[in-house]
Order: structure tokens, then C-alpha cells, then sequence
């Protein structure tokens, strides 16, 4: 796993050490207190953003977006990004209503295949539901039963572009862009920039629709970006606010509200089918503090359930999403520990070493939620647990995520019980790609109101 090589480095070289990619130097930062001190006490010198411009070019005509931008353009896009999040509920009621909402549906399609005696394919179900409340923040809907085959076809293309954007072949036309036109590798180039057209094309057919008709106030993020712009074209004035970088924006927040979300509630069930007695204490705590099956947990249960707290956080760093990390880039020069890096310089926090640091998380490699409870059973705050990052970088839709991992979890966990299915208990084994994902599973779920009459 990429942890337990840079951990091993790390040992080896230091806190701080260098890697090559081809012909260009990345600096690891390794060491939880070294990440604080750079990223996050300096966090403007570390907020850059290493891309590979010409391999953008030639796949999707240039670099847009919040993920991969930087400098004053990616400062105001993010700052707009994060108003209308605000706008629009987050932090607030407005927006757990929605994902309840989103929760009773998802309830209505496990039950439906209760009863039908089936294994449930839990990541499917779960896709749905967090793609779903993405798109209706993005676009004004969600995926109903006629719209199930949208979802999935777009699921298909994000996974592809997940595992083929990090063949060995796109890592040499990133270094090398010329060597597209090798017969081997033009063909995973060609396959990869077929997927995103498509990927990109369903965002601009969204845009499109709502050109024809944009509310004020607005009812959904591109409406909101559209009154932007069209606010900024009568005064005028230059502005980012054009269609393309909408485009961008907009599959950037499809992939990260949906992709990250949904995976890492995947793994929590498949943590919890390999722990049963895991998932036990949390039914106690459950049972104990709710104490109605039925009964919505909402934020406002969030202080009195320590366990399910702690159980979160466990998932999150066993599940380690982003083992190889996002590159940064230094917007001056710095020294760290005397040594002297220039500016442009890419630097990674390694984040994913510290999630699996047996010196800060001891026996890193079991699934303990304990580790996050003090002798009192109360949560105690573990300041190497930063799975949205850490600085000027740090996601944007972190407070969704919480928001969502919570509600949905504590839902789930209060209503069923989840068992291993036909094929036995889900692989821990990791798919590596642009995230660390769970191999596909079907599990027995059961109401745990039957379950305990019984």
C-alpha cells in the first residue's frame, strides 16, 4: 500500500524527503507536526497546485475547475463555491432535510429487496443516494426511478476515468505528452479522453437546460453561477465566470460530493460485516441513547453518541481515500529544517502516512474505534485524524461529508443489521486509483426490530 512505502521512507530518509515522477522532483512531507507546520501555520506559501497543463489541453482544451486551479482565480471560485453552499443550507437544517429525505428512499429501496429475500448490493444503493443529493445541490434533481440509468451510466464513466486516469500509460503522456502517438499508449489516451468528453458533455447539457431559464432567487448551484455571471457581464467587468469553467466546476463537485461520500460509507459497511463486534457496541449505544428503531437521528444527536462518533472516524482513516495524496505547489520560496525549496517547487503532505502511523495510532492496521474514546467512553479530538486534508487546500465540502457520513451511518445502523451475504464477507482488499476504493459486495440486511423480537 503507498502508506506503508512512504511510512517505510520516512524511516529511512527523514521526515521531509524527495521523490521522482520521471525528470520532476515532488517533496514529501511525512510527519504529522511538519504537515501543521507548513500547510496548515503557512498555509498560503503551500496552496499551489501542480498540474500537468498540456496534458489538460489536449483532453479537455485546459485547466478549470477548484480542484486543480490556483492563485487568485482559484481563491474566488472556491470562496463563491463555499457562499453558496452556505446559501443553500449547509451547516443548517435546510440541508439535513434533504439528505433525510434522500435517507427514507434509500430505506424504501433496501426494504424492497428485504423482502424479496435478496442480498442487497449496498454500494449501489448508497451510490444512488449520495449522487442523488449532489445533483440536486448541482442541478435541481435528483435520479428517480427514471433516471436510475443516468446515474449508472455516469457512475461507469467516473470509474473508468478513476482506474484509466492512473494507468502507467497516462502517467507517461503526463510527463511526456508526445508520446500519445505510441500505438499502446495512444489507445488508453484516446479511451481516457473519450470518457471524459462524455463525463463533461452531461454537465453542459445540464448548463444548457438551465440557460433557458434561470430563477432568481436561484434554486440550485449552476442557476447561482449563471446570475453571477450574467451580473458580471452587464457591469462589465472581466471575471472567471465563463461556461467552461462552470463545466469544471461543476464535475468537480459531482465527483467529490459523490465519489468520496459514498466510498467511504462502503467501506464502513464492510468494516462493520468483518467486526460484527463493532457493530454491536454501536447498536448498544444506539439502543441505549435512541432507543426507537424508527426514530431520525438528526445532528442534534450527534454529542450524545460518542461510539457512532468514534466508529466514523475509524472508518475514515482504515479507508485512507486518497493513499497517494493531491500535489501541491509552492507559491514562493521557503526553507523547512534549513533546507531551502523555491517556489514552484511541488510538495505533498503525506497525510495518508499519518493515518497508518503506528507511533500515533497504535496497531494502525485494526479496525478500532476505541482509539478515538478517552477512559470515560467520551470522544476524545485526535489531531493526526485530518481525512479532508489540512490548510488553504483543505475540502471544501468537508461539512456535507460530516454531515452526510453521520446521518446516513447512524440511520442505518439504528434500523439494520448488516451481515455477510451469499459470497461471505466483503474484501478489505483495496482497488487503487484516483481513490482507494472497496470491491464491489452484496450483504444481508436485516431489521433489526425482527432481529431483536426474534
Amino acid at each position: 500500500m503507498p502508506e506503508q512505502c512512504f511510512l517505510r521512507w520516512r524511516r529511512k530518509y527523514g521526515n521531509i524527503f524527495t521523490i521522482w515522477f520521471g525528470e520532476q522532483p515532488q517533496v514529501c512531507v511525512a510527519e504529522f507536526n511538519k504537515i501543521i507546520e507548513t500547510f496548515q501555520k503557512d498555509g498560503e506559501a503551500y496552496s499551489g497546485r501542480f498540474t500537468f497543463e498540456e496534458f489538460d489541453k489536449l483532453v479537455r482544451g485546459g485547466t478549470y475547475g477548484i480542484i486543480m486551479t490556483e492563485g487568485e482565480f482559484w481563491r474566488g471560485q472556491r470562496r463563491f463555491a463555499l457562499q453558496i453552499f452556505r446559501d443553500f443550507g449547509l451547516g443548517k437544517n435546510l440541508m439535513q432535510d434533504k439528505i433525510l429525505s434522500e435517507l427514507e428512499l434509500l430505506f424504501e429501496r433496501i426494504e424492497e429487496e428485504i423482502k424479496q429475500g435478496k442480498d442487497v448490493d449496498f454500494g449501489e444503493n448508497i451510490d444512488i443516494s449520495v449522487g442523488s443529493i449532489i445533483n440536486n445541490f448541482l442541478f435541481g434533481y435528483r435520479f428517480d426511478n427514471e433516471r436510475l440509468g443516468e446515474f449508472r451510466q455516469l457512475k461507469k464513466l467516473m470509474d473508468i476515468m478513476l482506474d484509466t486516469g492512473f494507468h502507467p500509460s497516462m502517467f507517461l503522456i503526463r510527463l511526456w505528452p508526445s508520446l500519445r502517438h505510441l500505438p499502446y499508449v495512444n489507445y488508453y489516451f484516446e479511451y481516457l479522453k473519450g470518457v471524459d468528453n462524455q463525463l463533461l458533455d452531461f454537465h453542459k447539457k445540464q448548463i444548457k437546460e438551465h440557460l433557458n431559464s434561470i430563477n432568481s432567487p436561484p434554486t440550485d448551484f449552476v442557476e447561482a453561477f449563471l446570475l453571477e455571471k450574467q451580473q458580471k457581464d452587464l457591469i462589465g467587468v472581466p471575471h472567471d465566470f465563463t461556461i467552461e469553467q462552470l463545466v469544471g466546476v461543476a464535475n468537480d463537485l459531482w465527483f467529490a460530493g459523490q465519489e468520496t461520500t459514498s466510498t467511504t460509507l462502503n467501506w464502513g459497511i464492510a468494516f462493520l460485516i468483518n467486526n460484527p463486534n463493532v457493530q454491536d457496541k454501536v447498536h448498544a449505544e444506539l439502543d441505549s441513547i435512541i432507543g426507537d428503531f424508527d426514530r431520525i437521528i438528526t445532528t442534534a444527536d450527534r454529542p450524545s453518541l460518542p461510539y457512532l462518533n468514534a466508529l466514523i472516524n475509524e472508518i475514515q482513516r482504515m479507508a485512507n481515500l486518497v493513499p497517494l495524496n493531491v500535489a501541491h505547489k509552492l507559491t514562493r520560496d521557503v526553507k523547512i529544517d534549513g533546507y531551502y525549496i523555491p517556489k514552484d517547487t511541488i510538495i505533498i503532505p503525506q497525510i495518508s502516512a499519518v493515518l497508518a502511523d503506528g507511533e500515533i495510532f497504535e496497531n494502525p492496521e485494526e479496525f478500532s474505534p476505541e482509539r478515538f474514546l478517552d477512559e470515560n467512553g467520551k470522544l476524545k479530538k485526535v489531531d493526526e485524524l485530518i481525512p479532508f486534508s489540512i490548510g488553504k487546500r483543505q475540502c471544501l465540502g468537508e461539512a456535507l461529508a460530516r454531515m452526510e457520513l453521520f446521518l446516513f451511518l447512524g440511520n442505518l445502523l439504528n434500523k439494520y443489521k448488516f451481515m455477510p451475504g451469499n459470497d461471505g464477507i466483503p474484501s478489505l482488499k483495496r482497488i487503487n486509483g484516483g481513490t482507494a476504493r472497496c470491491k464491489k459486495f452484496k450483504c444481508r440486511i436485516i431489521k433489526r426490530e425482527e432481529s431483536c423480537s426474534n
